[in-house]
């Protein structure tokens, strides 16, 4: 009988112990030196473990940067899920996660960054971010806080789809256009939550 050499293979629980150590060293380095910072190498270093280990769980840097999106917008959505909490007027719900929406990428620029402006990130990539990941959950819960509004039938969607919109605008300025004087964020988020419940 030949004994087995090696490491043997990880349970699913330290399988998703070190996905999740992967991607807090993965956010770490991008925050303090961008994503160009994020390599193997430099990662597998940071980790404490070798390149090869990094590949036999990842595809490459690629699918690191889609766990790190997936974390990002699993802590934004509990934000605004916990920011739901205080009401049950489904207008004042609304208004509520919209404002978290926005309050949580202006308060955090990095992880609004690394989100919806990562160079180098091909079209296929984020495609297959959104068919794999939760993204599309994490916009359906404004879907249903619109749907609890009682809007006409088939208006559900592109009230959605201009709530996210509007909510990623009011975001991206507040982040990237500084210099300019916006009125106060709230009070834009605001007028474009009237303009999607009008």
């Amino acid at each position: 009988m030949t004994k087995a050499v090696g490491r043997p293979p990880r349970s699913e629980t330290e399988i998703i112990e070190f996905r999740t150590k992967v991607s807090q060293h993965a956010l770490a380095l991008y925050r303090q030196d961008g994503l160009e910072a994020v390599s193997i190498r430099r990662l597998s270093k940071a980790v404490g473990c070798a390149p090869t280990t990094l590949y036999a769980h990842f595809a490459g840097k690629t699918e690191i940067l889609m766990l790190l999106w997936a974390e990002v917008l699993a802590e934004m959505a509990e934000h605004v899920q916990a920011s739901v909490k205080t009401t049950s007027d489904p207008a004042e719900r609304l208004k509520a996660a919209a404002l978290a929406f926005v309050s949580y990428w202006i308060d955090h620029p990095d992880h609004f960054r690394l989100v919806f402006m990562s160079n180098d990130v091909g079209r296929s990539d984020v495609d297959s971010f959104i068919e794999t990941g939760d993204v599309l959950g994490h916009f359906q819960m404004f879907a249903d806080l619109i749907r609890n509004l009682n809007p006409k039938p088939g208006d559900v969607k592109v009230r959605t789809d201009a709530l996210v919109a509007g909510m990623i605008g009011v975001s991206l300025c507040s982040i990237t256009i500084r210099n300019y004087p916006w009125s106060a964020t709230a009070m834009i988020t605001n007028q474009v939550i009237e303009g999607i419940t009008a």
